[in-house]
Parts: C-alpha cells; sequence; structure tokens
C-alpha cells in the first residue's frame, strides 16, 4: 500500500468571491495593489487584505490560510494572484508547502480540500483529536498515541506512530513530509523528527530542562531545530542538527521565544526581523524589519506574517537561481504608523521611606517598543538608567525604580531630578520616540547619611586629601570592584584631626590648633565656619554619640594630659559646642577612640576606647555626659588602623537602632555587629574587601 496517500480537494465555485465580498465576509476594506516589498514585479497581479490581528496559519504553491477574528466563519484562503477565499465552517489546518486544507466538521468528520484545484473533496471519517495535517495525511491522538490517517479510494488507512518515547505526546509541528512531537513525563521531555512516509519517528533528542521543555521548534526532511534552557535555568541555547548525520551544532542570535521555520537548504526566524541562514554554508540574510509569524512554504519557500519598511502582511520567501532569497509581499494591511506613545504614568514626587520602597514608571505605545528612561541628578548630574519590564495588563512597559539602589551600588541621592524617555521601535525601522520631564525624590533623615541618599555612610579621607563619603551598605557587599562613593571636599590634608560630631558636620583641627565646621547640604560640603583655636591642646578628637540626650550627637577630646573634656552640641553654626566639661584623666592609656551612638541600650550615646596592648573597652553613657565604669569587650584590636561607625545591617529588612562597627587595618577590614548586649555587644564580624591605604587613610 502506498505509505502517504495523496489526495485532493474542489474549490468550491460558489465560494470564489470578490475582494468587496470578502471585506463584508472578514469585516476589513479592500485595499488597492501594493507592489512587492522585494524583487520580482507586481503588475501582472493584485495584493489581496491582510486583516488587521489575522493569523497566519500556512500555505504552498497557489496561497495561504489564514484566520481572522472570531466570526462565524472567520478562516480564508488566499491565492498568490489576489483571490480571496472565505471558507465555512469553524476549525481549518493547513498542510506545510501545499494547497491542502482540512476542515473539522466535528463528530470525527474531516474534509481535505486542494484550494489549487478543482478536484472533489475528501471526507476522512476517523476517531480521536486532530492536531495537523501533513500532505494528505491527518495527525490524530487518541488513547493509544499518535496516528497517520489518509484515504486510499473509498478506504481509510490508519497507521500508529512508532519509535517515540512513553509518555504524553504532542504535535509541535508540521513541514512537508514531516512532523515533529514532545512527549514528556513527569521527569523528562523529548522531541521526535516523524517521517510521515515510515511513520517512525527517525530522530529523538531529551530536553535539558524538562519543567521548561522545548522552544522555537522546527522540522525539515533534512534537519530538525530547537532551543532548550540548561537545567538550572540559568540560559538556554539554540540546537540545529542534521538528521542525516545526527550532528548538532550551536547556533547564535536565536532566542526562545522566537519563530522558526526549515526547508531542506534554509533556516527562517529571527527575534524582531526575519534571517534566512543556509544550511549550506552558514550565511545569513536579512529581509524582513520585522516578523510575528513563519511557516513553511511550498518548493522551499516560507510564508511570514511581517513588515518591510512599515507595510504590514503576508510576504512570500523564495529563493532564485542565483541562490539569493527575496521577499514579495502577497497580502498587505496596509502601512505602519510612526511610533507614538499611547499611556504615561509618571510621578511628580517619589517617597522613598525605606529600603524596600520603589517607583513606577510606564508607558504604552501604538507599536511594539523598546524603551530606556534616563533619571538624571540635577545637583551633581549622576544618572540612573533603567530598562522596562514587559507587564499584562497594560500599561505594558513598566520601570521600577528602587529605593534600595542594588547591593553594589549607591543608592540615589534626594533632590530634584529630571527624566527621559526613549522609545524605538522594535526592529529600529521607525523614528524614536522621546518624553522628558522633572520630578522631586524625597528621603527621610538617617543618621549619618551625608549624602542625603537615604543610607547610613563611612567617612573616608585618601592621601591626596579627598573627603568622601561610602555608603556603608555597598561596602558591605563589594568583593573586588572599587565601589563609587561621594566626594564631599577636598583639601583635608590641611587637617591634623578630624571628627563628625553630628549628621552632616564634619570638624577639622588645622596645623595652628583652630577648629573649623563644615556642615553637609546636597552631597556638598558648605564654606567652612570658624569654631575656634586652642585646639593644639587635643591629640584625639572624635564625635557622634548624644551623650546628653538632647537628641544631637557631641564632641569628645582627650588632651597631651590624658584628660577626657565633654563638648556639647548646641545646633547652633555660630556657637556650635558649648563650654567644655572635664570627664577626668587617666585617658592616656587609649591610643584610639570612637563615638559609635547608642549600642547597648544604656541611656545616652557610648564610647569605645583601645588601649596601647590592643584591648576594646566600652562605656556606657549616663545621659548626663558621663559614663559608668568601663567594661572589656576583648582584646586584639591592634591590628587595625581604625574604627568607625556603620550603620546598620539589619536596615534593610527593620532598623534595630544600633550601628554596627567598621575596623580596618593593613591586613583587611571587617564589620561587627550589634547585638545589643551590654556584656557582648558585638557579634561574629564579617570579611571586607578593604585594606587600610592610601585611599583609606583616614577612616571616622
Amino acid at each position: 500500500m502506498p505509505s502517504a496517500p495523496v489526495l485532493f480537494g474542489r474549490r468550491l465555485a460558489a465560494a470564489l468571491l470578490t475582494l468587496a465580498t470578502v471585506s463584508a465576509v472578514t469585516g476589513t476594506l479592500p485595499a488597492a495593489a501594493v507592489a512587492p516589498a522585494v524583487g520580482t514585479p507586481a503588475a501582472a497581479r493584485s495584493v489581496a487584505s491582510f486583516p488587521k490581528g489575522a493569523t497566519l496559519i500556512g500555505g504552498g504553491r497557489t496561497g495561504f490560510l489564514a484566520k481572522a477574528g472570531t466570526t462565524a466563519a472567520p478562516y480564508f484562503w488566499t491565492a498568490f494572484d489576489g483571490t480571496v477565499t472565505p471558507l465555512p465552517g469553524a476549525r481549518y489546518l493547513a498542510a506545510a508547502g501545499t494547497d491542502t486544507v482540512v476542515e473539522d466538521r466535528g463528530a470525527g468528520t474531516y474534509v481535505l480540500r486542494d484550494m489549487g484545484s478543482d478536484a472533489e473533496l475528501v471526507v476522512v471519517p476517523t476517531p480521536g483529536m486532530l492536531l495537523g495535517v501533513v500532505d494528505a495525511t491527518l495527525v490524530m491522538r487518541d488513547a493509544q498515541g499518535i496516528h497517520l490517517v489518509g484515504k486510499e479510494g473509498d478506504k481509510v488507512v490508519r497507521r500508529s506512530v512508532t519509535g517515540l518515547p512513553s509518555g504524553r505526546a504532542y504535535v509541535r509541528g508540521t513541514a512537508a513530509g514531516v512532523l515533529t512531537v514532545s512527549t514528556s513525563t513527569d521527569s523528562a521531555e523529548f522531541l521526535s523528527l516523524v517521517d510521515v512516509a515510515t511513520a517512525k519517528a527517525v530522530r529523538t533528542v531529551q530536553a535539558r530542562n524538562h519543567v521548561l521543555g522545548f522552544e522555537s521548534v522546527a522540522g525539515s526532511k533534512t534537519h530538525l531545530a530547537w532551543y532548550d534552557y540548561t537545567p538550572a535555568d540559568d540560559g538556554g541555547s539554540f540546537h540545529l542538527m542534521d538528521v542525516r548525520t545526527g550532528k548538532v551544532q550551536i547556533l547564535s542570535g536565536y532566542g526562545g521565544g522566537q519563530r522558526v521555520a526549515l526547508s531542506d537548504e534554509w533556516l527562517a526566524g529571527g527575534d524582531t526581523g526575519l534571517v534566512l541562514r543556509s544550511l549550506a554554508d552558514g550565511r545569513t540574510v536579512a529581509l524582513l524589519d520585522r516578523v510575528r509569524d513563519v511557516r513553511p512554504g511550498a518548493d522551499g519557500a516560507f510564508l511570514v506574517d511581517g513588515t518591510l519598511d512599515r507595510v504590514e502582511g503576508v510576504y512570500r520567501v523564495t529563493v532564485g537561481a542565483d541562490g539569493e532569497p527575496v521577499a514579495e509581499l502577497v497580502a498587505s494591511s496596509g502601512r505602519l504608523p510612526d511610533l507614538a506613545v499611547t499611556t504615561q504614568e509618571v510621578p511628580s514626587v517619589v517617597d522613598f521611606d525605606g529600603a524596600e520602597s520603589w517607583a513606577v514608571f510606564a508607558w504604552d505605545f501604538n507599536l511594539p517598543a523598546s524603551p530606556t528612561l534616563t533619571l538624571t541628578h540635577r545637583a551633581t548630574g549622576r544618572q540612573r538608567i533603567l530598562t522596562s519590564g514587559h507587564h499584562s495588563p497594560p500599561p505594558t512597559y513598566r520601570f521600577t525604580w528602587a529605593g534600595f539602589g542594588g547591593w553594589k551600588e549607591t543608592a540615589d541621592y534626594s533632590g530634584e531630578y529630571t527624566w527621559k524617555m526613549t522609545a524605538k521601535e522594535v526592529g529600529n525601522v521607525g523614528p524614536d520616540v522621546e518624553r522628558t520631564g522633572t520630578l522631586t525624590l524625597r528621603r527621610p533623615a538617617v543618621a549619618r547619611d551625608h549624602d542625603e541618599n537615604g543610607f547610613a555612610d563611612l567617612l573616608v579621607r585618601d592621601a591626596d586629601g579627598r573627603l568622601s563619603a561610602y555608603e556603608t551598605k555597598q561596602l558591605r557587599e563589594v568583593d573586588t570592584a572599587e565601589p563609587t562613593p561621594t566626594v564631599l571636599h577636598t583639601g583635608w590634608n590641611t587637617y591634623s584631626l578630624v571628627a563628625s560630631p553630628s549628621d552632616r558636620t564634619i570638624v577639622g583641627r588645622d596645623r595652628d590648633g583652630v577648629l573649623w565646621m563644615h556642615k553637609g547640604e546636597k552631597q556638598k560640603l558648605l564654606p567652612r565656619t570658624k569654631v575656634g583655636g586652642g585646639w593644639q591642646v587635643y591629640n584625639k578628637i572624635t564625635g557622634g554619640s548624644d551623650l546628653d540626650a538632647d537628641g544631637r550627637g557631641d564632641l569628645l577630646a582627650t588632651d597631651t594630659s590624658g584628660v577626657l573634656w565633654f563638648y556639647a552640641s548646641t545646633g547652633d553654626t555660630a556657637r556650635p559646642f558649648k563650654p567644655r566639661v572635664r570627664i577626668g584623666g587617666g585617658w592616656q592609656t587609649y591610643n584610639l577612640l570612637i563615638a559609635p551612638g547608642n549600642i547597648a541600650g544604656a541611656t545616652g550615646g557610648d564610647l569605645l576606647a583601645r588601649d596601647k596592648d590592643g584591648v576594646l573597652w566600652l562605656y556606657l553613657g549616663k545621659g548626663d555626659g558621663t559614663f559608668t565604669a568601663r567594661r572589656k569587650i576583648g582584646g586584639g584590636w591592634q591590628q587595625f588602623t581604625h574604627l568607625a561607625p556603620f550603620g546598620d545591617a539589619r536596615r534593610d529588612g527593620g532598623d534595630d537602632g544600633r550601628t554596627d562597627l567598621y575596623a580596618i587595618g593593613p591586613g583587611g577590614s571587617r564589620a561587627y555587629p550589634t547585638t545589643g548586649s551590654v556584656d557582648r555587644p558585638y557579634g561574629k564580624p564579617t570579611s571586607l574587601h578593604h585594606r587600610s591605604d592610601d585611599t583609606f587613610k583616614t577612616v571616622f
């Protein structure tokens, strides 16, 4: 018996309608003749209308099958001479590369027609579900598997497909003489190429990731193509197999969501535009600006629903005698308009009140687009460039601006911003669209936030005298790459002692013993103001703890005789400190002081002191400018050059109100988390990237 019976249908003369009649059925207007996009003459034929939103199903030598809308008779056949024939019935499939279509009449009855001739209709009664049609062979599925059904004279011939792995089988596509089938179980998925002539699977491959399976599947008599993902779902690759040898190539430029089709000599597909790749020598030819669908046609041709030079429609891609592919418009949906904005949602004020805050910007367009949003901080010129995620329901293109800023990058500053949205049409075939505006970013005040970005900073003076604010969150996360600090000021080598007694306030003592104060505002330090002279008597100063419980950080200093003095802040720039108050003597035993704030839950701000043997001691503040008796934290701290307050590692999950400790020396740096315990105020440290060197010369 013949292995693949050849059947013909009869084109009904009564169904041959003019374009005007087709317009009434499909709801579209007749189109004027449109010249082919590329190549051969069109003067001898008309170009039919292709309704907006219609779906290309398949076609062959004389035309193609498509579906428009959800009308009672949505299917129609468009001949390459411009004739459009509506088809009665609720469901049709096309045999790739031929003029055969099959109508599913329900109740197990199927009717095959050859749309390229007036041959008789062929009725095939058979049980099961219709999955496809190859040449004149129906592809059916029932509880026993996949079967190929044809007709020899009046006899229905039914053949079971063999060689498939066990499991649930699904037809992925058809082409001349072949079909592709996915077979899945709970733990594996397979893709098989089936030769219809023999009803056997000739090649089978297994998906690397059985959950995600296969995408962008295509088959022909000579090749099998597919995209699948790695087991860890960290990317995928596109595979092209030579069916005869089993050799597989990995091709770049093809993604998992692309439409692809195969002939014996070419691979056709594309993420945006249509590109043909020669299976013989690997050369590529770009033909269309955009592609929505691509199907195999007759004699190595392809049928493509796409766009060229802003004309939408169905194009027939053929290969000439010179071996060069050309595209010809065979049905037009009209000319695309230029890209335009249809929806815009942009905030004028953004409030980031914590690490998990975010703002959303959204646009929609009349065409598929690729937009980018650039936010520029007016005071500094610093930019944040965002790309959109694709969302449904609309607005489709949404940008999320995160208050957190990312673990390894500095969060954005408070203040005024300009924004610019630039959108490119998919395929880059038209002019860009641009929208601009302004907004204000507001953040709440955060302790030790010197650059006003919502996160505590570490102050660093380098060998060149630059004073910079390093975001503590960023320093915790950066491993090898250098973080990008905010440079607050230059020329700080003139000061021999520096400290930060309160938020956005920094003091420095010059070589003449004069103390100067710098107030911070909008990522910069304002011109300094003179506090007073006589500070040469001190060999250490530190600040940051609120010692008298008035809500302002204060200043502490030890003189050369070992006496510790307390300078209470006033909040008045003209007179920033009250007269000094003597705390007590004997502090010459310490070579480093740090005022980290309230770290152990007592009444006031606390003080850390390291003695000459490397032992670190804790003095709990009473809230009246004095301290309790010292408590020993532990030894070994002589390995560090500097100790400094270090924000709060738990701020991003809820601020516990205590500041961690940063320690840095020639051997590296560490972050010590606070515990809230008086007896053990710091927990197990985390090693960080930086060492004390020319960059981290002074840290406070």
